[in-house]
């Protein structure tokens, strides 16, 4: 049933950023070295499990990468659909605004961190690359930074370089035109893949390559492209366990067999793995894409949206809030206290967490509140139906005043 180009937003697909947001944590975090676990007689089982699951959640980036694509172009077409064209300062306007502040102020802390700790050093090239929002392919070519807050941005670096050109394919292109670049996206990620993959490149000569990990975005206009002007598919619970059991399934599959993290990655490894990781993308995405309508109410629970809301800090200071915990906490390291990793981890956490309620309040909001002024096509959090589609409309989740 054809929806009028309106608010556009689906609350679950906030509540979805937070689980991801908690399995790229946990990948970065919990301990993935068996040693570790025998060292506290958890059984040999246990701790397989336990390590397989936690590896696999290297495969949550993508699916942030297939609700990125999904929603820019979901947003970008029912734009055209009402203006008849996209407003190419307005959009570049809005992702400033929510992109840019918190990008920014992270890269300022790894300016400041550099200045006080040696090992902590900031290379002009590293910063130049971060500034130019091309931090992926540092890594991607070789070269790593030594500023340790700063690798988690590469993700956010990857994303605006879809952002700067996707528009420009947007703006007029039909939807066969569109369809078909999407297409030709997963053929040049294919390619590239195969070509790196050959000459026995290196893992992150893969992982941190632009045309890469492009799939997952084309997956995402895809699906765009597949659910716009129509509802989000009523699957019914039992379906949508299915589709989030197969889609776990396949991250375990690929962390335990395709070696993609390995020093140098397998032909064959590569080829499926990263495709796979797509696919498992894309049936975790259906499996929450329409569930807060089919008696997932928790879903859409205030207090689980704003931790969606804010998961861009989560994601962007876990790296900082990891290696404070670990100078805190590292004296109880060198005596060998027991639960001392724990207790680590969780100050860890709750200081992440902290900091990113505290830039989402007084850093990000009043961005936000200015991004609304650009808006076309209202989406978001709100109470308030707009009278028209450019009506500014301040978001519940955001402090009034």
């Amino acid at each position: 049933m054809a929806k009028p180009p309106g608010r556009f937003y689906h609350p679950e697909l906030d509540s979805i950023r937070f689980f991801l947001f908690c399995c790229v944590w946990g990948r970065h975090v919990l301990p993935t070295n068996l040693t570790s676990y025998s060292a506290h007689h958890v059984p040999m089982w246990l701790t397989t499990a336990a390590t397989s699951v936690i590896n696999a959640m290297m495969c949550s980036l993508d699916v942030f990468f297939i609700i990125s694509g999904f929603l820019i172009t979901q947003l970008l077409l029912r734009e055209r659909d009402l203006n008849g064209t996209v407003d190419l300062k307005a959009f570049y306007v809005r992702r400033l605004l929510r992109i840019w502040p918190l990008y920014f102020f992270v890269i300022g802390i790894a300016i400041l961190l550099s200045a006080f700790d040696r090992s902590q050093a900031l290379g002009w090239m590293d910063l130049l690359s971060f500034l130019l929002f091309l931090g992926n392919w540092g890594p991607a070519l070789g070269h790593w930074t030594h500023a340790v807050i700063l690798p988690p941005l590469w993700s956010v670096s990857f994303e605006e370089q879809y952002y700067l050109l996707w528009p420009l394919v947007m703006r007029r292109a039909s939807r066969k035109f569109i369809c078909g670049t999407a297409i030709g996206l997963l053929g040049v990620a294919a390619l590239a893949r195969l070509i790196l993959l050959s000459q026995h490149a290196t893992a992150s000569a893969l992982w941190f390559n632009s045309f890469v990990r492009v799939d997952s975005i084309a997956c995402g206009i895809l699906l765009a492209l597949t659910f716009h002007r129509r509802e989000p598919p009523l699957l019914g619970i039992p379906k949508r366990l299915m589709l989030l059991l197969l889609g776990g399934s396949a991250w375990v599959v690929i962390a335990k067999f395709c070696g993609l993290l390995d020093p140098v990655p397998t032909l064959a490894g590569g080829m499926i793995g990263y495709p796979l990781m797509s696919l498992a993308g894309v049936a975790i995405f259906l499996a929450f894409f329409g569930a807060a309508r089919e008696g997932t109410s928790f879903l859409k629970n205030s207090g689980l949206v704003y931790l969606g809301n804010i998961a861009y800090g989560l994601y962007a200071y876990h790296y900082l809030g990891w290696q404070i915990s670990r100078r805190v906490f590292a004296p109880y390291y060198a005596h060998r206290h027991n639960y001392s990793y724990t207790l680590s981890v969780l100050f860890s956490l709750v200081l992440t967490f902290l900091m990113a309620a505290a830039s989402f309040k007084w850093l990000e909001t009043p961005f936000l509140r200015l991004k609304q002024r650009f808006t076309h096509v209202p989406s978001g959090f709100s109470k308030i139906e707009p009278k028209d589609t450019s009506e500014f409309v301040p978001s519940r989740l955001l402090p009034a005043g």
